[in-house]
C-alpha cells in the first residue's frame, strides 16, 4: 500500500510582500500500489507564475491519471509523463494568450513522479527535485537543479531541458520538494562529506518507522509535518515551501550502519568550512602551514 501526504505553505517573504504563494502540488492515487504526484514552483519575479504552477500540477497529474493503464509498461509510462509536460506547457501558453499576457509571466518549474510498487518514474524541469529512500536504506538525490551559470532557473518553457527517466534503483519512499524546502536536505556544510544529505531530516519526512503513516493515517501525519514546516525559521527558509511524500509501507528498507543516521557535528563542519574559505581568500597567509598549526 502506498500512502501519501503533501503540503504547500506560503513563505515568509511572500507574506511580507503581500504576494501569493507560487508553489503548488497535486497527488492522485491510481491504485493501492500506484500513485502520481507533482510539485511546481512559479518563478518569483513573474506576475502570473502562481497560476502557471497550479495549472502545471493539475494538468500533468490528471493527464497521467487518465492515460496510464494497469498494463502500461515502462516505456509507455515515460512517454505519458513526457506528453503530460507538453500538455501542461501548452495549457499555460493558452492561458497567457487568452488573457493577453506574455508567456514569460507564467514561468514555472514542474517535477512529477509516478511510484509503481517499488519503481520510480519521473519527469523533471527546473530547480525543484526528488529524493528517494532506496530499498537498500540509502537516501539519494534523484534529480539535479536546472540553473544556468548565473543561477537563473530553466523553467518549463525550456523543453530541451526536460528529463524523463526510470530511477535505476528500487525505492520504498519518494519525496518531491520545491527549491525552498529541497535545499534544507543538502546543507552547504556537508556538500563535500561522504554523506552529503541530511539523513536525520530525510528520515523525519520519509521513513515510516518515524511517521507510522499506516497506523496514524495520512491526515494526522500531514498535520504533524505541516506544523513542523510552518515552524521553520524564516532565516532558514523564507521562500514558499512544498513537500510531497509517497511511502510504500509494504517495503521495509534495509538498515545502514548506525553512523549513517548520526546527526552531523555542525560546529566542526562550520569550522572546517570557515577554514577552507580563509585559505581561498588568504592563500599567502596559510602557505607552508601544516594542518595542526
Amino acid at each position: 500500500m502506498i500512502y501519501a501526504y503533501g503540503i504547500t505553505a506560503q513563505g515568509a517573504y511572500h507574506i511580507k510582500n503581500n504576494t501569493p504563494c507560487q508553489d503548488a502540488h497535486n497527488i492522485v492515487k491510481l491504485r493501492d500500489n500506484m500513485v502520481i504526484a507533482a510539485v511546481a514552483d512559479g518563478l518569483g519575479s513573474m506576475e502570473h507564475s502562481d497560476i502557471a504552477s497550479k495549472l502545471a500540477v493539475e494538468v500533468s497529474v490528471n493527464y497521467c491519471k487518465e492515460s496510464i493503464a494497469s498494463s502500461s509498461n515502462s516505456d509507455e509510462i515515460l512517454k505519458i509523463i513526457e506528453a503530460s509536460f507538453s500538455l501542461a506547457q501548452n495549457t499555460i501558453e493558452k492561458e497567457a494568450q487568452n488573457n493577453g499576457h506574455r508567456i514569460e509571466q507564467y514561468d514555472t518549474t514542474l517535477t512529477l513522479a509516478v511510484m509503481n510498487d517499488e519503481i520510480l518514474y519521473y519527469g523533471h524541469s527546473g530547480d525543484s527535485g526528488i529524493i528517494a529512500l532506496t530499498t537498500e536504506g540509502l537516501y539519494e538525490k534523484v534529480t539535479e537543479q536546472q540553473r544556468d551559470d548565473e543561477a537563473r532557473v530553466f523553467p518549463l518553457f525550456f523543453k530541451n531541458k526536460w528529463i524523463f527517466k526510470q530511477y535505476e534503483k528500487n525505492v520504498s519512499s519518494v519525496l518531491l520538494a520545491t527549491d525552498g524546502m529541497l535545499g534544507t536536505f543538502f546543507p552547504i556544510y556537508i556538500k563535500n562529506e561522504p554523506v552529503n544529505i541530511h539523513v536525520t531530516l530525510a528520515r523525519f519526512f520519509m521513513d515510516n518507522k518515524r511517521l507510522h503513516i499506516d497506523k496514524l493515517g495520512e491526515d494526522l501525519v500531514k498535520m504533524r509535518i505541516e506544523q513542523f514546516i510552518l515552524n521553520i525559521p524564516c532565516d532558514q527558509v523564507d521562500d514558499d515551501k512544498t513537500v510531497v511524500v509517497l511511502i510504500n509501507t509494504d517495503i521495509e528498507p534495509s538498515l545502514q550502519p548506525d553512523d549513517y543516521y548520526k546527526e552531523p557535528d555542525w560546529v566542526e563542519l562550520k569550522r572546517k568550512r570557515d577554514e577552507e574559505l580563509k585559505k581561498l581568500l588568504y592563500p599567502n597567509f596559510f602557505k607552508g602551514k601544516s594542518e595542526g598549526d
